[in-house]
């Protein structure tokens, strides 16, 4: 069986949002078509007891709301952070951590009392001395269960594992002996498989894509995904699945509409009145020529110094895609999708669908789409569908890029 899944988000115990119900989040899913969906945030003690309340166990592994249909599996993001050897900073690193079980988590939480590691905020630190202190604690993880999977989130952002802030040659000088143990990436928003996959240590891995949201909103939930091969709806078949790298296919953000894409600083940075991007010709220094601080490297050109191009690629099924509701606001000329007319055009093109990712997948689209909503916005929907969209300009420095529709 497909399953449609998306294993990185965030609650508001991740700060910068509000509280967010998981029925808001189920509702959503049902639009975009999400069978399975990461909860966030799972190991903090006030978030653990919330799940434990509000979920009961629908599959092995999977949880869902009383009544309801869709599926939670328990997952968090947790930053590790450790010194290396011959690395003047601290190595920092993202990574997404699955959780087959309540039971589970209450492990890992005994953990982080015995490192005497805070776990107060929602995205938690695991901090260590030394790569031979990383990689104990990162087997002690893993011995908790063997369907615990550690991933790298995001991983070629300037907090990735690959990322520029660290700038690591080889990620085995982080995990060492439990490399090994490192089986699937996240491309992240500023990604997608093309980018990564002649990068040596991360050519033969799985490679998933999660929203990584921080909203229940529409245009958040979804925006990345995985279809995964799976045996059964459940969360072993789940690992399995990825652990063998049974990937149907991975739908994307463009890479140029991630934050992180270019090099750069935003406008509204101290001593900025203008913006300023690289592409080509970028300070060896990064140092910026307006305001003299220093930039983070783009996913793109952090990609190019890591892409080695003797690799032969592995054939990976992806697309490109803009959540619809975004579609719907750049073919009506307005910038906030939540607004109610672009919500209510929305809904127009939806009743036609079972779910979103139904929509991008029809073969039929512009036969089923004729007459019922505007031409224009059929245009733009068609555009999308064929990847005839870019963004100008692309992202940087933490600002989105600006879509533009062919």
């Amino acid at each position: 069986m497909k399953l449609a899944i998306d294993l990185h988000s965030h609650s508001g115990y991740a700060g910068g949002v509000g509280q967010i119900e998981l029925s808001d989040v189920s509702k959503t899913m049902k639009l975009k078509g999400i069978d399975v969906f990461g909860t966030g945030d799972c190991l903090l003690p006030r978030r653990t007891k919330e799940l434990h309340s509000l979920l009961n166990e629908s599959a092995e592994g999977l949880y869902s709301l009383p009544g309801d249909s869709k599926n939670f599996l328990l997952q968090t993001e947790v930053i590790f952070s450790t010194k290396l050897a011959d690395y003047k900073n601290k190595t920092i690193a993202h990574h997404v951590i699955l959780f087959p079980d309540f039971s589970a988590i209450e492990k890992m939480q005994k953990l982080m009392d015995k490192w005497k590691m805070k776990n107060t905020i929602g995205r938690p630190f695991v901090v260590s001395n030394s790569q031979t202190e990383l990689q104990d604690q990162l087997f002690e993880i893993a011995a908790i269960d063997p369907l615990i999977e550690i991933i790298p989130a995001h991983v070629v952002t300037p907090e990735g594992i690959f990322g520029s802030k660290n700038n690591l040659q080889q990620i085995a000088e982080f995990y060492g002996d439990f490399l090994s143990n490192i089986r699937i990436i996240e491309t992240g928003l500023s990604a997608d498989p093309k980018m990564l996959q002649q990068i040596p240590e991360l050519a033969e891995l799985t490679m998933i894509s999660n929203s990584d949201c921080h909203s229940a909103a529409i245009n958040r939930i979804g925006r990345e995904f995985t279809v995964i091969d799976s045996k059964a709806l459940s969360y072993p078949a789940i690992i399995s699945s990825l652990r063998e790298n049974k990937i149907a296919f991975t739908a994307e953000f463009n890479p140029q509409e991630g934050r992180f894409y270019h090099t750069g600083h935003r406008a509204n940075r101290a001593g900025h009145e203008d913006c300023v991007i690289f592409v080509d010709e970028i300070p060896k220094d990064l140092i910026c020529p307006i305001c003299g601080k220093k930039m983070n490297l783009g996913v793109s050109e952090r990609c190019q110094q890591l892409t080695d191009d003797k690799i032969i690629p592995t054939e990976r099924k992806y697309m490109h895609l803009i959540p619809l509701v975004e579609v719907v606001a750049a073919s009506l000329g307005i910038k906030n999708p939540a607004s109610k007319s672009v919500l209510k055009s929305f809904g127009q093109v939806m009743k036609l669908f079972p779910s979103e990712i139904a929509l991008w997948q029809d073969t039929k689209l512009a036969e089923k789409l004729a007459g019922s909503i505007d031409e224009k916005l059929i245009a733009n929907i068609l555009a999308v569908q064929n990847d005839n969209f870019s963004f100008e300009p692309a992202g940087f420095d933490g600002n989105y890029g600006v879509l533009k529709i062919k």
